[in-house]
């Protein structure tokens, strides 16, 4: 579950529905009525509760649907580094995902001592760049 004050529009959830799980972007939130619109790969909208939406652990291949590349090779201590325009990930585990550190300009780097998911990840991007990862205008058709 990932609590609803903690998501943002354009978040990349994963939502639980009839047994199975569908990953989507967070569309709209109605914090009156505790619900969040999620979009899903098959264009479908829906209101889910909190409790029906679970974090998408962050991997190699989230990075790049994110629009991160890899940047040249592991360093020698197995570190690698991942980068978007000026901000950039150092994955100092590859395998797990754990222990990064987030870098932007001048900005203060922030050390997490654990992995991110999707919607962690996006909304440090927005603290430390003023800027959504993903556009929001592609989530609303």
């Amino acid at each position: 579950m990932i609590p609803m004050h903690v998501l943002k529009v354009g978040d990349i959830v994963n939502a639980a529905f009839d047994g199975g799980m569908a990953p989507g972007s967070v569309i709209q939130l109605d914090r009156e009525l505790q619900q969040i619109c999620v979009i899903t790969g098959d264009d479908q909208e829906c209101w889910y509760r909190a409790e029906d939406l679970y974090p998408i652990p962050l991997n190699a291949e989230g990075l790049e649907s994110l629009g991160f590349q890899l940047d040249g090779k592991p360093d020698p201590d197995g570190s690698v580094l991942y980068a978007k325009g000026p901000f950039s990930i150092r994955v100092y585990d590859p395998q797990t995902f754990q222990n990064l550190t987030l870098m932007y300009r001048s900005e203060a780097n922030r050390v997490l001592h654990h992995g991110l998911a999707m919607h962690e990840l996006q909304n440090h991007y927005l603290d430390m760049t003023n800027v959504h990862l993903v556009d929001r205008a592609d989530l609303e058709h």
